[in-house]
C-alpha cells in the first residue's frame, strides 16, 4: 500500500498510463500462486519464521526500488515484492485460527484485520506527502526499514515456547479440491472484496488527482480515512457479528460498497468524498473478518493453511484481474472513474450470492 500511495506521483514521474497502473495491480497474481504454495506448506509444517522470510523479501524489494527509473524495472521489482507479500495472509491468518477458537476467534480475527489496516493507514497517510516533498523514492527507504524492524521485533519478542502451533504434524494432506468444495459459494464475494479494496486503492486517489485539483498527498490522506474507519470497525467485528450475524454484515457491506463506489466516481468535492469514505470504510472492512470466520467454520484445522491460501488467492488474484480490466477500460476512455463503476457490479453480485446460494448451503448443512 505504500507503493500504491505513490501511484499518483508515479503517473507523472514515470509517465505511467492507466493501463500501466492496472498492470501493476495485475502483478498480484504472483502472490496468488506463491501464497497457495506457502499455505500448503504451512499445513504440513507450520512455522512462524515464514512471516519473517516474507518481511525480509519486502524490505529487499523497497531497497531495489531505489534503483528503478523505468516502468519495466518498476514492474520487475513489484513482482519480487508480491512474492514477499505472499507469506503474510496464509501464515498469519491460519496462525490466528489455530491459536484462538470459540468465542475468542471472531474477536481475534477482527483485531488481526484491524492491526493490518493500521499499517495501511500509516502508509497512505505518509507516503504521498513524503513522495511530494522528497521524491517518490524517499518513502521506500522508510518502508525498507520498517520491514527489517518487523523481522527484528518478531525474532526478539516472540519466543518459540510461546508458539503452540510450531509443530510437525503427521496427518493426511488435505485435498485442495475438497477444501475448495466447502467454500466455493464464497468465491465471488471473496473476489469482490479484493476487487473493491484494490480498485479503490489504485484508482480512487488517481481519480481525484486527474479530474480535480487534489494533490497526491491530500488524496492519499482522505483514503487513509477510509482505511482508518475500517480499522475501527474491524476491532468490533466480534460484537457486531454476535448482534447482527455474519451473513447480514456481509450483505450490508457489499450493498453499501456498491452504491458508494459509484458516487466516488461521480463526485470529487472534499465535503462529499470524505463522508462517503467514512461510510464505505465502516461497511466494507467488516466483510473481511466475516469471510475469514465463515471459511474457518466451513473447514477443518488441518486444512486452514490451504483454505486461507485459496481464499486469499481468489481475493488477491481475482482483485488483480479486475484491476487489470479496469485499467484497460479507464485507459480506453481516458477516465479512471470507469474503474470504480465496474467494481460496483461485483459487489451487487455478491449480495445476491450470499442471500441465495450461501444461506441455502448453510441451511442444508444444518
Amino acid at each position: 500500500m505504500a507503493l500504491v500511495a505513490l501511484i499518483p506521483i508515479l503517473v507523472d514521474d514515470l509517465a505511467l498510463s492507466y493501463y500501466d497502473v492496472g498492470l501493476l495491480g495485475f502483478g498480484l497474481l504472483v502472490t496468488v500462486v506463491v501464497q497457495y504454495m506457502v499455505g500448503r506448506y504451512a499445513d504440513r509444517v507450520f512455522s512462524r519464521y515464514l512471516l519473517e522470510a516474507g518481511a525480509v523479501m519486502m524490505g529487499a524489494s523497497f531497497i531495489l526500488l531505489l534503483l528503478v527509473d523505468t516502468f519495466p524495472e518498476l514492474f520487475t521489482v513489484v513482482i519480487l515484492m508480491r512474492i514477499g507479500a505472499a507469506f503474510y495472509h496464509p501464515v498469519g491468518t491460519s496462525w490466528i485460527t489455530r491459536e484462538y477458537s470459540g468465542q475468542y476467534l471472531e474477536t481475534a480475527l477482527g483485531v488481526q484485520s484491524g492491526v493490518g489496516n493500521f499499517g495501511v493507514i500509516v502508509a497512505l497517510a505518509t507516503s504521498g506527502f513524503l513522495g511530494e516533498a522528497f521524491g517518490w523514492k524517499a518513502p521506500c527507504v522508510l518502508w525498507a526499514g520498517m520491514n527489517f524492524a518487523a523481522v527484528a521485533a518478531g525474532l526478539l519478542l516472540i519466543k518459540d515456547q510461546q508458539i503452540q502451533t510450531r509443530i510437525h504434524r503427521d496427518v493426511s494432506e488435505p485435498s485442495p479440491r475438497g477444501t475448495l468444495s466447502k467454500m466455493w459459494p464464497l468465491v465471488i464475494p471473496i473476489i469482490a472484496g479484493g476487487a473493491l479494496y484494490q480498485v479503490t486503492s489504485y484508482f480512487g486517489p488517481v481519480n481525484l488527482t486527474r479530474t480535480s485539483e487534489w494533490s497526491a498527498g491530500n488524496a492519499d490522506l482522505v483514503f487513509a480515512l477510509w482505511i482508518g474507519v475500517g480499522t475501527i470497525t474491524s476491532y468490533y467485528f466480534g460484537v457486531m457479528s454476535n448482534r447482527f450475524g455474519k451473513n447480514a454484515l456481509l450483505m450490508a457491506g457489499y450493498m453499501t460498497s456498491a452504491v458508494v463506489v459509484v458516487l466516488l466516481a461521480l463526485f470529487n468535492q472534499y465535503f462529499v468524498v470524505a463522508p462517503l469514505l467514512v461510510v464505505y470504510g465502516a461497511f466494507l472492512f467488516m466483510t473481511y473478518p466475516a469471510l475469514f470466520s465463515l471459511t474457518t467454520e466451513a473447514t477443518n484445522p488441518n486444512e486452514r493453511g490451504t483454505a486461507f491460501g485459496i481464499l486469499f488467492g481468489f481475493q488477491l488474484g481475482g482483485g488483480a484481474a479486475v484491476v487489470y480490466v479496469c485499467g484497460i477500460v479507464a485507459d480506453a476512455f481516458d477516465n479512471p472513474a470507469y474503474a470504480l463503476m465496474i467494481v460496483s457490479l461485483l459487489a451487487l453480485a455478491s449480495v445476491i450470492i450470499i442471500a441465495r446460494v450461501w444461506r441455502a448451503g448453510q441451511q442444508a448443512r444444518a
